[in-house]
């Protein structure tokens, strides 16, 4: 019988232990039961508290920093402030520069690791610009010369005084480029300084700025019973809980790469997976071909977020081998950080550095174990009603307004304990609400996914305690349990497997190939699994898609952001007699999303207008998006910071953009959006006022202020009004987002979507999307993206319980679909026809050409008085020739369509001809024009019967015309100059019909095919 025993194998000063399991007396220091792995590992995979992180590499040259020190001391230069306080910490908040804090060097490693904008090589042009003379006069004006020699100084070379005009001249110029080398600066500068920690994890502004730090509440050390000794039998009934304490409740399910592959191979298969370890010369490049391991399983997830956690939980649940492939580490409870700089480099999407192209649009993205439904702010409300409706009526999608959608959604919150009590609630909602009861607005109190008692600001950073049931606390949680699945950490989707299989329409996915680090170096794995579902997020997934060979050109359009503008009002905490809210509390403490007014979402109208919530905002992300005017005034701004209240309004858009990559995003905010935030931004600063700030103002560049109690009605009034109607698509006003959703559309064609009803993309069999679908509702995606995917695997569910034995699963647990062929013949002959077609059309085009060119000319008519001559052109020949031509296009064309819809003098039921391509077929054979409309470009379509009459005509009048034998009634008639051109692009035109009802035929076909097959495997119950 095997002896297993969890031991301890060294420490540290902040506690790090590593178990192992002794199999007969032997200790493997890296297997753990039924999860096989290194939990020293795990606790120093996410979160990271005993190891300071590795400083970044700085590759910029010695101009460029000294650029770049100069505008970092510009934004945050030294100031004496003794003469205003005595508090030394204050004191040294303002003394301090950003160079004498370091924050260049760190920013430049920033710039050359971490950030992956595409403007990053403009940035550096302009850091190398600004160190020559010539370069800041282009750059900077005239505030670069002066009257003593040279004349002409680079930025580093100017006063202070000089350098910081020069920067507010640049945050308000009518250049764009200035404004976005002014935006750019100033939020890494800020964001750096202020999240930069020593070695004591302390920041050199918090005690100034009224910050903590990391929730003080919150230590991350080991219970002292887990130290102890006690009796084997006592510490097996309590290793389980506490090692879940420690590190959180899937340490037995993580499997970590960046172990060797025969103890990375060992841990899955003591989790059940068949797994093959190939070995490769030494030294030998990772590829595709010859990959480190091969696993096999039932399904393979990408992603662990709201979409991918869900569904793999329910199908492990269900007895599914699952395995998780996520691209971010993994953060245990006890060993989160909670400091906001090492949380974004940790939790977030490129560290938190995501920007639209144009720099309009900062992006956060979690990515972490978890995904999104990580580092939250809790709302978890259900999908309107309204939404529903639209979905169903205009875009087809009946699933919403179904019966099993709603109850889905039940379902869901109760499994994340959805509920809307809150005993005591934080600083920024209790300003909202009381703001909102003021004015009469309505407020709502917003579900939530964490219990009422959970007053903590910090979950943007991560759950320290559990009480906000994401996926890692849910769905991933069953997945661990079960036995059945895997979650592997710091693996990255490279693209899909796909392979063609005889009588199938479509390609069919076979897993997915991706990569991870081990030992430094890139290394490659293949999962090869019966379905493949991609829950990379909005802003990856069509990315993946891509590179796997997907060519709908839907893949990344579409895309929806929920844009976010906001305003702030500062509460003091003196007098004692007038402090609201309480002078114990905090900005940033509390529970981050409770209260929520709907006074400008127009949900009874058009459904898209702004709700009005509030943020999490910690030093960093406060300071990026704070007006800076000079180097005093952000830190003055900044000293009131634990004491200023932020709310903002959230538009529902109605425009989207595009996303190539997370680092290809282009965003437009539409006019229609842009006039809803600013009546969001209205109401907030009536809100913040009513609620009983002493100072409001916005975001916008030029810093304006107002002290609401020092001003008349009058004076209030033109305030809002003028900050209000600010434009925010300048670059003068930061715009925010935190749900991005709809680049791979759901839908009911593939005309207008990636995915049909089900989630399957309409180009790969066995491949389904499981991100956020549509133009997004007006609340955290979260419940949608959940109830939608829950629905599906219930659905599913069902239908599974009816298979035979010898079928295997085929997209999540739904029967293997009849497919439905199309017709063998029009599958061969259509390649023929589209060639014949195209041959035959550009002879009689260059046939018509070589007529216009040897048509008869003026020149050659003869007159003799009284009658006319004409000779004999050979044009009259081409011009026969060109008419045989065209004649055979359009005959053979037109048997090839008709011979496959009636098969043996029979209809054909399985192969249709669409309306427009019949009518089109119709058209062409008539005397007339009709301009047709497909999709958006129109084409005009000329009749096949006006060719060939006008070039019978022409022809006929190429021919011998003798004296008093000329073409009509003896006249001698003259094909007019530009005739025979013409009717070579009417050839043309009237082929490209041809084919044209060839191709939306052959399309229409395979189209109907898809909607069948889908059929079988979409039903809904109304």
């Amino acid at each position: 019988m095997e002896d297993r025993t969890i031991g301890r194998s060294g420490s540290s000063r902040k506690g790090s232990f590593r178990f192992g399991i002794g199999v007969d007396g032997k200790k493997d220091h890296t297997v753990v039961e039924l999860g096989s792995i290194d939990t020293h590992r795990l606790l120093l995979s996410g979160g990271e508290r005993q190891k300071k992180q590795q400083p970044l590499t700085n590759s910029l040259s010695s101009r460029q920093m000294k650029s770049l020190s100069a505008l970092c001391d510009s934004i945050l230069p030294s100031v004496d402030h003794s003469v205003h306080t005595s508090d030394e910490s204050v004191n040294k908040f303002y003394r301090i520069s950003a160079s004498m804090a370091g924050t260049p060097e760190l920013l430049g490693g920033v710039m050359c690791e971490k950030l992956k904008h595409p403007l990053t090589g403009l940035l550096k042009l302009a850091l190398w610009g600004l160190s020559t003379w010539f370069g800041t006069l282009i750059l900077c004006g005239m505030g670069c010369v002066s009257t003593k020699f040279p004349f002409i100084h680079s930025f580093p070379e100017l006063s202070l005084q000089k350098r910081q005009d020069i920067m507010r001249s640049w945050s308000l110029s009518y250049i764009r480029l200035l404004r976005l080398l002014f935006r750019t600066i100033k939020l890494l500068t800020l964001l750096v300084f202020f999240t930069q920690t020593d070695e004591s994890e302390e920041n050199l502004s918090w005690k100034a700025i009224g910050y903590c730090g990391p929730d003080p509440k919150f230590k991350a050390q080991l219970k002292n019973h887990f130290l102890d000794g006690k009796s084997k039998e006592a510490e097996d009934d309590k290793e389980d809980e506490d090692a879940e304490e420690v590190i959180g409740p899937l340490y037995k399910g993580l499997v970590h790469l960046n172990n060797p592959r025969d103890i990375a191979a060992d841990a899955l298969r003591r989790l059940g997976f068949s797994v093959s370890v190939v070995r490769r010369k030494h030294k030998a490049a990772a590829n595709l071909s010859s990959p480190s391991l091969v696993i096999q399983c039932d399904a393979v997830v990408v992603g662990s977020g709201s979409g991918g956690g869900v569904i793999a939980g329910v199908l492990a649940k269900a007895g599914y081998k699952v395995l998780v492939l996520e691209k971010g580490g993994y953060s245990a409870r006890n060993n989160l950080s909670l400091l906001e700089g090492q949380s974004m480099d940790q939790m977030y999407l490129n560290a938190g550095l995501v920007a639209s192209d144009d720099m309009g649009m900062f992006i956060l993205s979690g990515s972490t174990v978890g995904g999104g439904s990580a580092v939250n702010w809790s709302a978890s409300i259900k999908t309107p009603q309204h939404v529903c409706k639209e979905w169903c009526e205009k875009h087809g999608l009946e699933l919403f307004e179904s019966e099993l959608y709603r109850e889905a959604l039940d379902a869901v919150c109760e499994k994340m304990g959805v509920q809307s009590e809150i005993e005591d609630e934080g600083f920024n909602n209790a300003v909202l609400r009381k703001g909102c009861q003021e004015m009469g607005y309505p407020v709502n109190t917003i579900p939530r996914n964490s219990s009422s008692d959970h007053y903590c600001g910090w979950c943007c950073m991560g759950c320290k305690d559990g009480k906000k049931k994401g996926t890692l606390e849910t769905w991933l949680v069953d997945l661990v349990k079960s036995g059945n699945g895997a979650i592997l950490p710091g693996c990255e989707a490279l693209k899909v497997l796909h392979k063609n299989m005889e009588g199938r329409d479509r390609k069919v996915a076979g897993g997915v190939a991706f990569e991870f680090e081990y030992k430094g170096i890139k290394d490659i794995c293949v999962v090869e699994s019966k379905v493949t579902i991609v829950a990379c997020g909005a802003l990856c997934t069509p990315a993946l898609l891509k590179r796997s060979g997907l060519r709908n050109q839907n893949i990344g359009r579409n895309l929806h952001l929920h844009p976010v503008t906001m305003a702030w009002g500062y509460f003091p905490d003196e007098p004692a007699s007038e402090v609201w809210p309480e002078a114990n509390k905090k900005s940033y403490e509390g529970g981050i999303m409770t209260a929520m007014s709907s006074v400008v979402a127009e949900f009874e109208q058009s459904g898209y207008g702004a709700v009005i919530q509030t943020p999490s905002l910690h030093p960093g992300m406060f300071s990026i998006v704070t007006p800076w005017t000079s180097g005093v005034d952000i830190r003055d701004r900044m000293r009131k910071f634990s004491r200023t209240a932020h709310v903002f309004a959230l538009a529902r858009d109605k425009g989207s953009g595009t996303v190539e990559s997370p680092h290809r995003i282009s965003y437009k905010l539409a006019g229609v959006d842009e006039k809803n935030l600013q009546k969001g931004i209205d109401k907030v600063l009536r809100i913040l006022a009513a609620a009983g700030a002493e100072e409001i103002g916005t975001h916008h560049n030029k810093g304006r202020t107002l002290n609401v109690k020092q001003v008349s009605y009058h004076e209030f009034e033109k305030f809002v009004k003028e900050e209000s109607s600010r434009p925010l698509t300048d670059l003068s006003t930061p715009l925010c987002s935190a749900h991005q959703m709809g680049s791979c559309r759901m839908g009911s064609n593939p005309k207008q979507s990636v995915v049909n009803q089900t989630g399957e993309t309409w180009e790969m069999e066995g491949l389904y999307v499981a991100d956020t679908i549509r133009n997004g509702i007006s609340f955290k995606t979260m419940i949608d993206t959940l109830g939608r995917k829950s629905q599906l695997l219930l659905q599913r569910k069902r239908l599974k319980e009816e298979e035979d034995d010898d079928q295997h699963i085929q997209g999540t647990k739904i029967n293997q679909p009849t497919m439905v062929e199309s017709p063998p013949k029009f599958k061969f002959t259509f390649i023929f026809f589209i060639i014949f077609s195209l041959s035959l059309g550009l002879v009689s085009f260059s046939l018509c050409i070589a007529s216009e060119i040897k048509r008869n000319k003026k020149e050659d008519l003869r007159w003799n008085g009284r009658l006319c001559h004409l000779p004999s052109s050979p044009a009259f020949g081409l011009g026969i020739a060109s008419l045989v031509c065209l004649a055979l296009v359009q005959s053979i064309g037109n048997s090839i369509l008709f011979k496959n819809c009636c098969s043996g003098g029979k209809r054909n039921a399985r192969f249709k001809i669409p309306i427009v391509a019949r009518i089109l077929l119709s058209i062409s054979w008539l005397a007339n024009s009709i301009i047709f409309s497909v999709k958006t470009a129109k084409l005009e379509r000329v009749g096949f019967g006006i060719a060939v009459i006008l070039l019978i005509a022409a022809t006929s009048m190429s021919k011998r015309q003798a004296y008093g034998e000329g073409w009509l009634k003896g006249e001698c008639y003259l094909v007019k100059k530009g005739t025979y051109a013409g009717l070579a692009i009417l050839i043309l035109v009237t082929v490209g019909s041809l084919i044209g009802s060839g191709l939306l035929t052959m399309k229409s076909n395979k189209a109907d095919q898809g909607h069948k097959i889908h059929a079988q495997t979409g039903e809904t119950r109304d």
